[in-house]
């Protein structure tokens, strides 16, 4: 994993409906004793800071994620994500790895690396800045949903003003963000949908064992987060390089009297087997992968695919039994 470094007036996204769907979910939440009224009723709002290339989600005031989106980056990411509690899980640009960048997704493609950031990188250029609403789920409550179209270009295009036509992929980014308050529960639904750009016939990818959607953690939790899978495989070197074939994978830690959990589920529509890479010596990191290390994926014009991850953070340390009856409960929504 090698370096870089990542990239402030800001207006408001309007609300493409009111909250009064939520309000009513929070009052029979409330008449079942499941959580307050007030506090499930708070109004998730979208925000956005364009000169700095930020995008802002929030629940009643509290942040709940941080989208970076500026020109000059190699490719936009989740800069923060909270939980419920004010605490944010997320590290940005550490001096070890400047290109660990929050939550972000990356592989290699036609040999260009989208991830390290170092030689000859590839950036994901926007085509225009995300656009985000806040909608109702099928629930009743809210969610903030952000769109984002992205080409993927080798850098030599990357200055380009219509990098269109040099894509070696075009990916149209959802991100949804909604908070279940009974549960604690802050979940982000990732998904991509890709296709073969227009700068070439197919687009071959590849990657390290980590490339996919990477996160790194706080520096508090290095060495001492515990990682568990789906799978409930052991860690065979010790938090120092694990690869494990599972339907999910987690890290949780308690610090300073305020434990914490991140699950993330992989859909098993993706192709490629759902893996994941963890690590927690000499830090804290996660990622979901498609065994790119064991094997290239290859695409040719005309074939789009899907990549579909749901990320859920808790203030709460949440067994794996726990885990798995949210990841079938996602997968019953699907």
């Amino acid at each position: 994993m090698k370096h870089r470094t990542s990239p402030s007036r800001r207006t408001r996204i309007p609300f493409l409906v009111s909250d009064v769907p939520a309000v009513f979910a929070a009052i029979l939440l409330a008449s079942a004793g499941a959580v307050p009224a007030a506090d499930a009723a708070k109004p998730l709002s979208v925000s956005t800071d364009r000169a700095a290339g930020l995008l802002r989600v929030s629940y009643g005031g509290q942040p709940l994620l941080v989208y970076a989106h500026a020109p000059g980056q190699f490719k936009p990411y989740v800069k923060e994500l909270y939980t419920l509690r004010g605490d944010n899980v997320l590290l940005d640009a550490p001096a070890d790895h400047l290109h660990h960048h929050g939550l972000m997704y990356a592989v290699t493609v036609n040999g260009v690396n989208f991830w390290e950031e170092a030689t000859n990188p590839g950036y994901q250029r926007s085509a225009r800045p995300p656009e985000a609403a806040v909608t109702i789920r099928p629930d009743g409550s809210p969610q903030a949903v952000i769109h984002h179209r992205l080409f993927w270009v080798a850098r030599t295009n990357a200055a380009l003003a219509n990098p269109e036509p040099a894509a070696l992929l075009v990916e149209q980014r959802t991100l949804m963000v909604s908070v279940q308050a009974a549960a604690e529960e802050v979940a982000l639904h990732w998904r991509s949908e890709f296709s073969v750009g227009p700068g070439t016939s197919r687009a071959v990818l590849s990657g390290s064992d980590y490339h996919g959607l990477g996160i790194r953690f706080p520096r508090s939790w290095d060495r001492v987060a515990r990682h568990t899978n789906s799978a409930g495989a052991a860690y065979p070197t010790q938090g120092r390089h694990d690869v494990l074939e599972a339907r999910w994978g987690a890290v949780a830690a308690t610090l300073a009297g305020r434990p914490q959990t991140l699950a993330v589920f992989a859909h098993p529509g993706h192709a490629g087997p759902s893996k994941f890479f963890s690590m927690l010596d000499p830090f804290a990191y996660l990622s979901a992968t498609q065994g790119l290390e064991s094997k290239t994926l290859e695409y040719t014009a005309g074939s789009p695919w899907r990549l579909d991850y749901l990320v859920t953070v808790y203030p709460a340390l949440r067994t794996p039994e726990t885990i798995e009856a949210g990841y079938r409960a996602w997968l019953k929504q699907r």
